[in-house]
């Protein structure tokens, strides 16, 4: 959530690239606790539609995207989660501002969206778990810094 101790290493510009090749990256054995790989030391944009989402228990967003025939999890913190010591905490809000305003608020049952974006958020390694669809390696962009819509929800 960038307010780790090592919430430095991470570049904020945001680099180009796609689901396919984030979902084509090596599965970490074991997953990583610190910011030990690359891809989570930058926030990265891809293009992609988002196939549904919902409110997770812990208040987050977690969106479902799409692109080339490939899944990758993103997720939105709610503003009470993020710490005041985060690294670009204002964008984190205000990106989940935004997709609220724009998709409706999440419930607790998965809902169907269908919109088109540029999202960008920072490279994560999750531990696997029952999450389906996701990225074969359980990479996922967590937090979200940026959305760009493309079509759907109201675009």
């Amino acid at each position: 959530m960038l307010s780790d101790p090592q919430r430095n290493l991470v570049n904020l510009r945001s680099k180009d690239t796609t689901i396919m090749a984030i979902d084509a990256l090596p599965e970490p054995h074991p997953t990583p606790k610190t910011r030990s790989t690359g891809f989570s030391r930058r926030i990265w944009r891809v293009g992609a539609q988002i196939t549904e989402f919902k409110l997770e228990g812990d208040g987050d967003i977690h969106l479902v995207l799409f692109g080339e025939g490939a899944y990758l999890i993103a997720e939105m913190p709610g503003a009470k989660c993020i710490p005041k010591k985060a690294r670009d905490r204002k964008a984190m809000i205000a990106v989940r501002k935004k997709f609220e305003a724009r998709c409706g608020q999440p419930t607790a049952q998965w809902q169907p969206l269908g919109a088109v974006v540029y999202i960008s958020g920072v490279g994560f390694f999750d531990i696997p778990h029952t999450q389906k669809p996701h990225a074969v390696n359980f990479a996922e962009l967590h937090p979200v810094t940026a959305i760009e819509f493309v079509s759907g929800c109201g675009a």
